[in-house]
């Protein structure tokens, strides 16, 4: 696989780039892989192209739409009291 650096880039863009990149999940290189990806991928990899950019969360969707829907049982939520609690000093 190649490597690229990109130099010059205005703060602004590279700014933008992380605040997707974290609201994604992924991280900036991630991020900037996956707008490549979907930017520039070969029509025979396009499909797979989509499904490696997609964050966490949209690869999540994506699988429960592809299965028509999903239903999760959620344990119930317990607290223990006794628990450490940091930063409650």
């Amino acid at each position: 696989m190649g490597a690229v650096t990109i130099r010059n880039l205005d703060d602004t863009v590279k700014h933008n780039a992380r605040l997707a990149a974290a609201a994604n999940g992924r991280s900036l290189e991630a991020e900037l892989r996956a707008l490549l990806e979907r930017t520039y991928a070969g029509a025979q990899d396009e499909r797979a192209a989509r499904i490696r950019a997609m964050s966490g969360r949209e690869f999540v969707e994506h699988l429960v739409k592809v299965a028509n829907g999903a239903e999760l049982e959620l344990p119930e939520r317990t607290v223990d009291p006794h628990r450490d609690v940091f930063g409650a000093d």
